[in-house]
């Protein structure tokens, strides 16, 4: 065990030089999240600490320190207030960082600075669980474990293989008990870290519907969620992907209302049937209260409920990953109307643009029933309309401005003005939010959904069928349907591309190898952060573990074991070598000592063979044989196999 540091023990500069290269790597991370005061002043801090190598007398003096320090935590009080969130605790951490390092003069100092480091590298996790993350703060704790060996061994450079090597040693040995740990440790409910801050933005569809709110998100490529089909999956236009349903609108934007306790009670299943889909939908954190299920799930998977317009609701925003073994079926049909819902159906907004009441009226006139209306308002809609991610602004008005004066717009743009139309037409309709489609990922064999693939459709209401899926994007851009939106073309230009063709020569390695980085990401995402209690314990119940206590008591069992084993490895790598001639020599020794009484502590080899010589005549020879061999293999050249064979064989004669 090493003594402790004296305090008198000054910093080597190499182990300073490593410090200063390590703070900076962990504050790189941050730079992406944090106010960028606290970053610049964190490499500030750096940056002085390092110009002290060259000139030491810049290093500042405890009287400016102390100023310096209270300076910077007001400035952190400041910017944050009282608040305790991730990012105040990391930009406090960062500062703090600094002026340690700063400050140190001793190996002592190092010592905290390293112990601060650790704490530091947790911060980045707080705002981003990603697996190059994970690489990344692996390298950094290695460094970090390599920083305290050699302090702690007063090394006066980094080029020492035996130091490095105990590092890796140590972070080898920890793994085991990490994964351990993982699997085993009671998990709590949301994050362990739970400090998010409430000005988070997260993309994705909110509770509010308005024409040009899903152009925007076509234009990212970030995952939505993953979908993984047992079985063959269903044909890239019945990739509906259902979330928040869309009743009530005020002429300019649609508003979701959360389902009352009645929706929940008034849900009913769906019977399965052998065309179904069955599948595990992977979320990402989306801060809201629904999940996505391919229109429409049978019936609501574990930690979520059904209501009466097949949305699937959580109890709590999702704010971390999880995954949901789902079934669903394209093929049905939701067969309930109640009176209120009638009625919430066919509201229209006071200020509704009487062109648009008539336009629906003149359609009616000349309709037999609502399936006839329906296709002369998609004829409309595909003999004047234009598809375009940049479509022109809209006023007060925007339903009435985009049938009759733009008529250039987004899938929100056509469900919005088509569902206004429709209900002005007395058939009941609202508005479906979700995506459509998806990009397959052939070497992860799963549908990667993106933000682009955000989508709003509409129901209808045919009294011979229920609620009937009307898209009138179909009508305008098929291709839209029939296959995914080309992110990298569309950020070009107004137009919106499609991925109709699969890429050739480059591209298409670049598409191989973007597959297997999504790849990855799926598997660490679904193995590592979407274990939650959950998973945890459906996981561990396949072992007979289905409680906390039993899980501790697995822990404290398994740590034990790993530790033994370690401490034996250890002890067995540190052990003396075992000396097989000095073996076979008190063996021999202990065979003489029965008739021609024991060695003394004493006596050397060659005295201890002249005394027995003396009492056993007749074995003169044989033992003066032993001595020779003994002395040639355990001092000598000699072969220690032939004075072990022989040993074996000899018998002391009377």
């Amino acid at each position: 065990m090493n003594k402790p540091i004296p305090p008198s023990i000054t910093i080597q500069p190499a182990l300073l030089k490593l410090l200063l290269v390590i703070a900076t790597l962990l504050v790189l991370p941050h730079s992406q999240h944090l106010n960028p005061t606290f970053i610049i002043a964190g490499f500030a801090l750096l940056a002085w600490r390092a110009l002290t190598l060259w000139f030491p007398k810049t290093l500042p003096h405890k009287l400016l320190l102390l100023p310096l320090s209270i300076g910077l935590a007001l400035l952190v009080l400041k910017t944050f207030g009282m608040s305790l969130g991730r990012d105040a605790s990391s930009s406090l951490l960062i500062i703090l960082m600094g002026l340690k390092l700063l400050e140190s003069r001793t190996a002592r100092d190092v010592q905290a600075v390293i112990y601060m480091c650790f704490f530091v590298l947790i911060t980045p996790f707080l705002f981003d669980q990603r697996i190059e993350l994970a690489l990344y703060a692996l390298i950094i704790f290695f460094l970090l474990l390599f920083a305290l060996i050699l302090n702690n061994t007063r090394g006066l450079t980094l080029k020492t293989p035996p130091l490095l090597r105990l590092s890796g040693l140590v972070l080898l040995q920890a793994i085991p008990l990490m994964l351990v740990f993982f699997l085993l440790f009671p998990r709590m409910i949301g994050p362990l870290w739970a400090m998010p801050d409430n000005n988070t933005a997260i993309s994705g569809l909110t509770d509010t519907i308005n024409p040009g709110q899903v152009s925007n998100l076509a234009l990212s490529d970030e995952t939505a969620f993953r979908v993984r089909f047992k079985g063959t999956p269903p044909e890239q236009k019945d990739l509906y992907w259902r979330g928040p349903v869309f009743w009530e609108t005020d002429g300019q934007a649609w508003t979701l209302t959360p389902p009352r306790k009645s929706a929940f009670e008034r849900a009913k299943a769906i019977p399965n049937n052998a065309n179904d889909y069955q599948y595990t939908l992977m979320m990402e954190p989306h801060n809201q209260f629904w999940v996505y299920a391919l229109d429409l799930p049978n019936k609501a998977p574990n930690r979520t409920r059904l209501s009466h317009d097949h949305q699937l609701i959580l109890d709590n925003k999702l704010s971390r990953n999880l995954s949901f073994d789902i079934r669903s079926s394209t093929h049905a049909k939701i067969t309930q109307l109640s009176s209120d819902d009638r009625s919430r159906a066919l509201l229209l907004p006071n200020n509704t643009d009487k062109r648009v009441i008539s336009l629906a009226q003149t359609w009616v006139s000349s309709s037999t029933n609502h399936q006839q209306v329906i296709n002369k308002a998609l004829r409309f809609y595909n003999d004047e309309f234009y598809y375009t991610l940049k479509p022109p602004s809209l006023g007060t008005n925007p339903v009435a401005e985009f049938l009759f004066d733009t008529k250039r717009g987004f899938c929100g743009h056509f469900s919005t003005s088509f569902a206004t139309l429709m209900r002005a037409a007395n058939i009941p309709a609202r508005l479906v939010g979700g995506y459509q489609g998806g990009v397959y990922n052939k070497v992860g064999d799963f549908y990667d959904v993106r933000q682009a693939d955000a989508h709003v459709w509409v129901e209808v209401w045919l009294d011979n069928s229920g609620w009937t899926r009307i898209d009138p994007t179909a009508a305008i851009a098929p291709n839209r349907i029939e296959h995914s939106i080309d992110v990298s073309q569309n950020r070009q230009n107004g137009d919106v591309n499609f991925l109709l063709t699969p890429p050739e020569g480059l591209g298409k390695w670049v598409q191989q190898l973007n597959w297997i980085l999504h790849s990855v990401d799926y598997h660490w995402q679904n193995a590592v952060l979407a274990y939650g209690p959950e998973k945890q314990l459906d996981f561990l119940s396949t072992f007979g573990i289905i409680d906390w206590g039993d899980m501790v008591i697995w822990l404290s069992i398994f740590s034990g074991v790993i530790l033994f084993i370690t401490l034996s490895v250890l002890f067995l790598l540190h052990a003396t070598p075992k000396d097989t001639v000095q073996t076979a020599y008190l063996k021999l020794c202990k065979q003489l000592a029965k008739k021609a009484g024991a060695r003394n502590h004493h006596e050397t080899s060659s005295d201890y063979f002249k005394r027995i010589n003396t009492t056993h005549l007749h074995s003169t020879t044989e033992l003066n044989h032993l001595k020779r061999l003994y002395l040639t293999a355990r001092y000598g050249k000699g072969q220690s196999q032939t004075f072990i064979n022989a040993v074996r064989r000899f018998k002391l004669k009377n």
